[in-house]
């Protein structure tokens, strides 16, 4: 890929995002698709004899993709933000309703990026606009293994939320909403809540936490973050702290206390903040 091809993706997306901010969507909608026209003549290689390339954004995406799909290659990163073209013009085409168009750019940035929930949210947000009800509970509950973020963990019960409340499960749905906003606090939802307990009152009782633990079990919907990632984000960030690579492994502890909020997890970051601190300071 040429330097004037990587070039040109990164202006127009960002010239993309910009009039997407002003609502200018049919705009927006022609300069990603003039971009990943000139993208596609000049693409980043995806894979050769020794490499398979992605579009990871963050260190636990990769890290994630390997120890799901073991590749025999090296796995390298792509050299443009090219995933990132695609969702854009997904959600652009999402807006304007062409739910074709916004689907198979989805899956071509799921293509660069098969780990990224951003992505895997958007997709599931197209088919649940379609009135795909069932179908989006699906695609929300194969997000989950992929969560590394408190925001992100709130999205997918946010989905769930939406799904019960849809089914006129309101008490369900009450569970659901009120879960999401123990990691994260949207004000929406809150109203979201509010309205809901205005118009259904006792039916939508909340239900404590264990009554939803059972919820989500009867629903075959995961309760709180997946416990392999959490394993793998600790494990990755003890290797590197080992390897006396500490900021390497304060990410990784980080992502793992932020899905759990673990005391011993945050003692160990403050240990280490203060050890950090104390070297600056020592010069």
């Amino acid at each position: 890929m040429k330097q004037e091809t990587k070039e040109m993706l990164v202006k127009a997306q960002e010239e993309t995002r910009e009039l997407f901010k002003n609502r200018k969507l049919q705009e927006a909608a022609d300069r990603i698709q003039k971009a990943i026209e000139e993208l596609e003549l000049d693409p980043p290689v995806s894979e050769d004899d020794e490499c398979i390339c992605f579009d990871f954004k963050t260190a636990m995406e990769e890290v994630i993709y390997r120890q799901e799909e073991k590749p025999k290659k090296k796995v390298r990163l792509a050299e443009a933000p090219v995933s990132n073209a695609y969702l854009i013009s997904g959600s652009i085409a999402m807006e304007l309703e062409d739910y074709t168009l916004a689907l198979r750019r989805l899956e071509q940035a799921m293509d660069w990026n098969p780990i990224n929930p951003e992505i895997a949210f958007e997709y599931a947000e197209v088919v649940k606009r379609m009135g795909a009800i069932d179908q989006f509970l699906e695609l929300t509950r194969r997000i989950f293994p992929h969560i590394y973020s408190p925001s992100q963990l709130a999205h997918a019960y946010r989905n769930v939320g939406y799904y019960f409340e849809k089914k006129e499960m309101w008490r369900e749905a009450v569970g659901a909403f009120m879960f999401s906003l123990g990691y994260e606090s949207v004000p929406v939802i809150h109203q979201e809540l509010a309205a809901i307990a205005k118009d259904k009152g006792q039916e939508a009782a909340a239900p404590d936490l264990g009554e939803f633990e059972d919820i989500c079990r009867e629903h075959d919907i995961p309760f709180g973050p997946d416990r392999d990632l959490v394993g793998l984000a600790i494990s990755h960030g003890m290797y590197f702290i080992k390897e006396k690579d500490g900021l390497r492994g304060e990410y990784f502890l980080r992502v793992a206390h932020g899905l759990t909020k673990d005391p011993q997890l945050a003692e160990l970051l403050k240990a280490m903040e203060e050890q950090k601190k104390a070297e600056q300071e020592n010069g």
